[in-house]
């Protein structure tokens, strides 16, 4: 940034700067020292020269230092005067860590403006086409610019409302003056009218209390007439339901002394008696059930269905004398006699017959067993009804003696009511007269007079709240005053970017017509950056659009692209791009260094005119050559060699 006569600012610090690296990039370690202006490193390649310029860079601020790989730990310290800059990079599980003070905290400022080595984001930017306005307003906090903005719009709509309404309350001011007079002109009317019926009452005055109670007499009357015509429907709907359930307990008993005399006991014998009949049944189908297992058993055996058997057995059961059907003699398999196949035989068709005896005698039993079920049915049945019966009853007779006790008790109510209204009418006799003067009428035409009073005083305070209200709002001047101050401070904070935008473009437009015409890159007429501003989703954007002329050798110009470049011209874009960043963010205030590196695309002699052009704006330029360029740039330039890197 230029003072306004037109020189650059440079930071006040002394002229020699020393430098001490130890294990960092592929140094050992080495000293050096800085005199202010051009300090060229010079060396061939993998001469640590880039490793030198990456510790500076470290020491700055930046991010490109990095500790040798066979160490554990290392260190950069810079010397400015009498102030030291010391960081340390250590080895650690997760990674390297770096502690200690840099000449500068904000990292992204050297990065991008002071570094300006081959992976320097500016360069790579131009070299990839990526957006060059992100780059160089990175460093611009547009976040909170943005919400500053917000807030300030916030205010202003905010101030605008309450213009607004203060405009919309203040229109309502003469109606509502009007209100106010009308109210308090109805106020006074009624407040006339109500004392000349006060003064109608005076010559009354000792009898009003009188009226008021002879007119509450009359009152009195009708509520009684109407509470005795309400007892009376009470009593005849009470006798209608007495009427209706009288009949009811005989019926109920008719109904019940024509039902069976079963007792619990009659219930208690039939179930035994099918407990008995269900038991004898059980027995007799397991009996059935056995003998035809037997028989089977026994048929299967003289089949020869069985072949293995049990050698012997002591089972005295009769079964055990069969044999299988034959006149031949054979072992019994149960006793282990001899016996006749015939002689088992025979005895197993007469238990089939005792099979068939059971079951037929089990079947009977069955039937017997349905009428006992049907008789414990029938008899539960009987019982179940004579006991809801009686409870019926019962349920029936209480609610009859409750209906009379309540008929009762209306009924000396009711006696009660006619007797007060009997006192009430002779009374309401002896005070016609004093109800026919219309004393009553006139106290309560006062009433709803005050009534009325009382609704427009609450209705004149509410309107003279809201005037009051209206006339305290703040004073339009002074909040348009405030609206105005806002609206200048958002305009300044909108031109904020706009003004950086701007003037990086200018800088970059600058600075690249001054190099192009004194590196002479002949067949290109000019290159610029156009700011352009779009709007997407109701949201300004802008863009740093580069733009490329290139003349022909007949002498006519065309646009071209970045991407049709040579190498060396691209570099030099990059180099141009950090330039105005520098320049526009003031960085040479904070950092009086810049750093180049990686210049061997350019040729020797536009090197020179590169590094005198970029020397008048860094107090302190570091510059890594080759040897064969640096021999034809001029030796006023402080030489730093490989060897004194080793």
């Amino acid at each position: 940034m230029s003072h306004s006569d037109g020189t650059l600012q440079k930071p006040t610090i002394g002229e020699r700067v020393e430098l001490d690296v130890e294990n960092m990039g592929g140094i050992d370690a080495c000293s050096v020292e800085f005199q202010r202006g051009v300090t060229l490193l010079t060396g061939r390649n993998a001469t640590n020269r880039t490793s030198l310029l990456r510790a500076v860079s470290g020491i700055l601020g930046g991010t490109n230092a990095t500790l040798k790989s066979d160490a554990d730990e290392g260190r950069v310290t810079l010397t400015v005067g009498d102030r030291e800059y010391t960081r340390r990079y250590n080895r650690t599980a997760t990674g390297v860590q770096v502690t200690g003070e840099p000449y500068e905290q904000n990292s992204e400022l050297i990065d991008l403006f002071i570094s300006l080595l081959e992976n320097n984001p500016a360069r790579l930017a131009v070299e990839r086409g990526d957006d060059l306005r992100e780059l160089i307003m990175r460093p611009v906090d547009t976040t909170e610019i943005e919400r500053r903005i917000d807030r300030l719009q916030d205010e202003r709509e905010k101030i605008s409302a309450e213009l607004d309404r203060i405009e919309q309350q203040s229109k309502r001011l003469p109606k509502l003056e009007e209100q106010r007079q009308t109210l308090s002109a109805e106020l006074e009317s009624l407040e006339d009218e109500i004392e000349t019926l006060r003064a109608e009452v005076t010559k009354y005055e000792a009898d009003a209390e009188m009226a008021e109670e002879a007119e509450e007499l009359v009152d009195t009357l009708d509520e009684r007439r109407k509470e005795r015509s309400e007892i009376e429907d009470q009593i005849d709907l009470v006798s209608a339901e007495i009427d209706a359930l009288e009949g009811q307990p005989a019926e109920l008993r008719d109904e019940r002394d024509n039902l069976s005399e079963y007792t619990e006991a009659d219930l208690e014998s039939v179930r035994e008696k099918l407990r008995s009949v269900r038991n004898r049944k059980r027995e007799l189908e397991n009996t059935a059930s056995d003998l035809s297992a037997i028989v089977e058993f026994n048929e299967d055996i003289l089949s020869d269905s069985i072949s293995n058997l049990p050698e012997e057995t002591t089972d005295n059961d009769p079964v055990t004398e069969l044999a299988p059907e034959s006149d031949q003699e054979v072992t019994c398999w149960t006793c282990g006699n001899r016996a006749e196949r015939g002689a088992i035989a025979d005895r197993l068709e007469k238990l089939r017959s005792v099979v068939t005896e059971k079951r037929n005698e089990s079947s009977n039993l069955e039937s017997q067993i349905s009428e006992l079920e049907s008789e414990q049915e029938e008899i539960r049945e009987a019982i179940d009804e004579r006991e809801r019966l009686e409870a019926e009853i019962d349920e029936v007779e209480r609610k009859l003696e409750s209906k009379k006790e309540r008929k009762a008790s209306l009924e000396s109510k009711a006696a009660d009511v006619r007797e007060d209204i009997s006192e009430l009418e002779t009374d309401v006799a002896e005070t016609e007269e004093l109800r026919d003067s219309g004393l009553m009428e006139t106290y309560e035409r006062i009433s709803e007079l005050q009534y009325e009073q009382g609704q427009k005083q609450q209705e004149l305070a509410s309107v003279e709240d809201e005037i009051e209200e209206i006339e305290s709002l703040p004073d339009k001047s002074d909040l348009q005053t405030q609206l105005d101050e806002v609206r200048q401070e958002l305009n300044r904070e909108r031109g904020r970017v706009v003004e950086l935008e701007s003037d990086s473009v200018s800088k970059f437009n600058e600075h690249m017509d001054e190099v192009l015409e004194i590196l002479s890159y002949r067949n290109i007429s000019r290159v610029w950056i156009e700011r352009k501003e779009t709007e997407t989703s109701g949201h300004e954007n802008t863009t740093f659009d580069l733009h490329l002329v290139r003349e022909s050798g007949t002498g006519s110009v065309y646009e071209d692209t970045v991407e049709n470049l040579s190498e060396s011209e691209r570099e030099v874009i990059g180099l141009i791009v950090a330039l105005a960043g520098f320049l526009v963010h003031e960085v040479y205030r904070e950092v009086p260094f810049m750093l180049l590196d990686s210049l061997e695309a350019i040729d020797s002699e536009r090197i020179a005119d590169l590094i005198e052009y970029f020397s008048e704006y860094s107090p302190y330029l570091v510059v890594a050559l080759l040897p064969e360029d640096a021999s034809g740039i001029t030796e006023r330039y402080t030489r730093i060699t490989a060897d004194e890197l080793s």
